[in-house]
């Protein structure tokens, strides 16, 4: 049986919907005549500005249409390539160059009874509400206090603490593998999101939120606004 196509699949959810191409075409904000050419196989899978708005049109996440686009892999059992902040490439051959742990990069390590992992906390008592660059310093650990309130659906509040490491190895991207980073989007205070690198090497940045859009960087932007991977979140109950 033949593997349905980009088209195939969009037209399946349009019908399970009940909806015209005319309707979708007219949510998403494109031609009737451009998406049915879409639908029908007729047109390239387009680029990822037109797809959020046939997401739109559809009703459906842009995670899924993304993941449709093979813009975000499939979950596979084969071996993951890793891509390195440093070496901007594939395959999982490139190091990040290994820097000189400073004081800071030192962490208290709490041992969990039946259990094989360790929370981790740095050992300075200063809290940051900005971080400098990722390529700026050298290996550190150290708390963010979060002050967003849009990282609900990651699981994080407002006044929660990160703490955040500039290790090479938590900066690693893998795909199909979402990770929590923080960055550096303006330069009034230094931000978490969810981190997933693409098939077509961009990086989708992400709040969980349906009503934002994710923010897609190139490896270099992704590179030049990383400030650091989270390692561990703490939030006070009281």
């Amino acid at each position: 049986m033949q593997e349905a196509t980009f088209g195939d699949s969009l037209k399946k959810i349009r019908l399970s919907k009940g909806d015209s191409v005319r309707k979708v075409a007219l949510y998403a904000g494109i031609s009737a005549s451009y998406y049915s050419q879409i639908e029908n196989n007729k047109r390239q899978i387009p680029k990822p500005a037109t797809l959020r708005k046939i997401a739109t049109g559809l009703h459906i996440s842009e995670t899924e249409i993304f993941k449709l686009a093979n813009l975000i892999p499939a979950e596979s059992s084969a071996a993951k390539p890793v891509i390195h902040v440093s070496g901007l490439r594939m395959p999982a051959d490139v190091d990040l160059p290994r820097r000189k742990p400073t004081q800071s990069a030192q962490a208290n390590k709490i041992g969990l009874t039946n259990s094989r992992q360790q929370l981790h906390y740095p050992l300075s008592t200063h809290v940051n509400t900005q971080l400098p660059p990722w390529q700026a310093q050298a290996e550190t650990i150290q708390w963010l206090k979060i002050t967003d309130t849009n990282l609900v659906m990651l699981g994080i509040l407002k006044s929660d603490l990160a703490v955040i490491s500039t290790a090479a190895k938590a900066c690693q991207l893998i795909p199909e593998s979402p990770k929590l980073m923080a960055f550096n989007l303006t330069t009034a205070k230094t931000t978490v999101r969810q981190t997933l690198i693409t098939t077509d090497q961009q990086v989708m940045l992400t709040t969980g939120l349906p009503t934002e859009k994710p923010l897609f960087l190139t490896l270099t932007e992704f590179k030049h606004q990383l400030a650091g991977a989270v390692i561990n979140l703490y939030r006070d109950l009281h």
